[in-house]
């Protein structure tokens, strides 16, 4: 592309030269002949001023007035025979032209010759000749070309480097482009194309940079979907599984209650995975969507009872009566509090709390336990992709049981399910006994609530 940018510039530069310098040359050799054309005249009217009244035939010889050695200067008698002066014997066309009463010239093999007619008493009684070698005209013209030649190779030359330069200069950052899109086909979403100067490529490039920084959120989001799905459904479908395995396994076991749970634990799990999708494609919205957090806390706390029993762990549920009705789904509180509760399971000890209260018009939820806490407070909600056994890999040198280091991805999910809903999750308390609080807005007036 460089080389056909700069072949095209030098063409255009050459035809262009080519255009102008012709008709200037042409011009240029014409202006000379009249030039050397007026001169002669000068001279050959100069030496007719020495033919006095006698005529060409006077008893001592004429003296023709100073003259360049390059000129021919000759008087020649009606007959067009010389009579002084130097030149050819017998007069040429411009001569018999200038008896005949014309001023005349005419360039006569290797000379530019001008004629003009002499008078006597309004007779012609001969012509005054002066000729110079045609070699003076041309001589003049060639130094001329020959500098416009230079001049239009210079041109050329300067229209090449402003052609190598607008060259590098364009293909360069269509190079970049180029580039880009490559590493965007391959995944690398950060890779950007910096401002070249030129507004056509930058507004191009900007547009390209805006796409690349979409796209690179798109994937990212689909990422963390799938590694949050992979993390929340983990759990929900092995306790499914072994629920259906025991019911088959046992004898008389009513399998007919055990297909019935089975079905409305499908159904939360949909509720789950279309939960997590709408906040992966930024489809999430709260502007119509309000819950009863108490009736959600307890049916949070009712979902999770068995597991935290199995493990001989307390749980204590603590709501205000006089909560308001909030603004973010049902579903997305639920899911919220879900992954608290199951990081207190995991990772803390003694006793879980979950306490719902009034704060201003919203609503606040804490989820606490009364393990030694966490170590690292900055880095509780760092998403973290999870090990073989479905945690977070910081907690292969963290402190399982006293929440150590790390939380996998847990947390992090939750933080953005809140903040996708205008809600806020925050570690209020590190250690000892960690609390984690959820901010919920007071919902807007309308639809009523659903739990």
């Amino acid at each position: 592309m460089k080389r056909r940018i700069l072949t095209s510039m030098v063409l255009v530069t050459l035809v262009a030269v080519t255009v102008f310098a012709v008709p200037l040359a042409l011009a240029s050799s014409r202006i000379y002949r009249e030039r050397e054309v007026t001169r002669l005249e000068r001279e050959a009217t100069a030496a007719e001023g020495v033919v006095g009244s006698g005529g060409l035939h006077p008893a001592d010889p004429f003296e023709l007035p100073a003259h360049a050695r390059s000129v021919q200067l000759a008087l020649y008698d009606e007959r067009g025979a010389l009579v002084a002066g130097d030149g050819p014997a017998t007069g040429g066309s411009e001569v018999f032209a200038a008896l005949a009463g014309r001023l005349a010239n005419d360039r006569d093999g290797r000379w530019l010759a001008v004629a003009v007619p002499i008078h006597d008493e309004e007779q012609v009684v001969g012509a005054a000749r002066a000729a110079v070698p045609w070699s003076v005209v041309s001589g003049h013209t060639y130094r001329t070309w020959l500098g416009m030649a230079g001049l239009g190779l210079l041109a050329l030359a300067l229209a090449a480097a402003l052609a190598r330069w607008q060259s590098t200069r364009l293909v360069e950052p269509v190079d970049d482009v180029a580039r880009m899109a490559v590493r965007l086909g391959e995944g690398d979403f950060a890779a950007r194309v910096s401002p070249t100067g030129v507004p056509e490529l930058d507004r191009a490039a900007d547009a390209l940079n805006r796409t690349a920084g979409r796209l690179g959120e798109i994937v990212g989001r689909e990422r963390a979907f799938t590694a949050d799905v992979s993390h929340q459904l983990n759990t929900p479908l092995t306790s499914l599984r072994l629920g259906l395995e025991s019911a088959l396994l046992t004898p008389g076991a009513d399998t007919e209650a055990a297909v019935r749970d089975a079905v409305g634990e499908v159904e939360r799990l949909q509720t789950t995975v279309a939960t997590l999708l709408a906040v992966a494609r930024d489809r999430s919205s709260t502007a119509d969507a309000s819950a009863d957090v108490g009736a959600v806390c307890l049916d949070v706390a009712e979902r999770s009872r068995a597991r935290l029993a199995a493990a001989g762990r307390p749980l204590r549920v603590d709501v205000d009566e006089s909560l308001p009705l909030v603004r973010c789904p049902p579903d997305v509180v639920r899911e919220i509090l879900a992954v608290l509760v199951d990081n207190a399971l995991r990772h803390g000890a003694g006793t879980v709390t979950i306490t719902a209260r009034r704060a201003g018009q919203g609503a606040v939820v804490e989820v606490s336990d009364e393990g030694p806490g966490i170590a690292e407070p900055a880095d509780a909600f760092e998403r973290h992709p999870p090990d073989g056994d479905g945690h977070g890999d910081r907690d292969r040198h963290g402190d399982r049981d006293g929440h150590g280091d790390g939380h996998g991805i847990g947390l992090a999910l939750a933080r953005s399910l809140a903040e996708a809903h205008e809600s806020r999750l925050q570690l209020t308390r590190a250690a000892p006994g960690p609390v984690f609080t959820l901010a919920l807005p007071a919902a807007r007036s309308g639809p009523s609530s659903s739990s």
